[in-house]
């Protein structure tokens, strides 16, 4: 169901919550996602071999932390403690030949649980393998990833150099 939340040829702004999950070893949980499958999602042609972090679309009447766990739930079948906030990234994106403008706010997060079966099923997410990985290998991925597609709001890099080094 679509909300004033999420990007739409009437309201072409879009409003997401991320999410950085930490693990013991400083390790970035996110999505690789290998597949075409996303045709209509992310391009009109699909996108593969390409990692994000977990956001997730606010839904009406949700509160920023709510959504960051209903996130990691879903995306990632975890349950995180929220550290901090670490900023936000603008980016663009074309969907059905309309310019959105999408708006995400980063926190991070450090893993107390996670159990893969308890991932949300029904969303987009579905279709990756989780994987966890250092800052420094997903940085590059990401830089050259958003050039490759030309999407702007699937760089996160910004957002992971802030976290480099951090112990939470």
């Amino acid at each position: 169901m679509a909300t004033y939340f999420q990007g739409n040829n009437l309201h072409p702004q879009h409003v997401s919550v991320g999410g950085v999950l930490l693990n013991e070893k400083n390790e970035v949980c996110c999505h690789h996602f290998y597949t075409k499958n996303l045709k209509g999602y992310y391009t009109d042609e699909g996108l593969d071999d390409f990692y994000i972090i977990m956001r997730e679309t606010l839904e009406p009447n949700e509160t920023l932390e709510q959504a960051l766990h209903r996130g990691l739930k879903e995306e990632f079948g975890a349950t995180g403690e929220l550290v901090d906030y670490i900023g936000s990234i603008e980016g663009h994106f074309k969907h059905k030949g309309v310019d959105v403008q999408k708006t995400t706010l980063y926190f991070l997060c450090k893993l107390k649980h996670q159990d893969i079966s308890e991932r949300g099923s029904g969303d987009i997410e579905d279709q990756s393998i989780i994987e966890w990985r250092a800052p420094d290998y997903l940085i590059p991925l990401m830089k050259e990833q958003s050039v490759r597609f030309g999407r702007t709001d699937i760089d996160e890099s910004s957002i992971l150099e802030k976290i480099k080094g951090i112990k939470p």
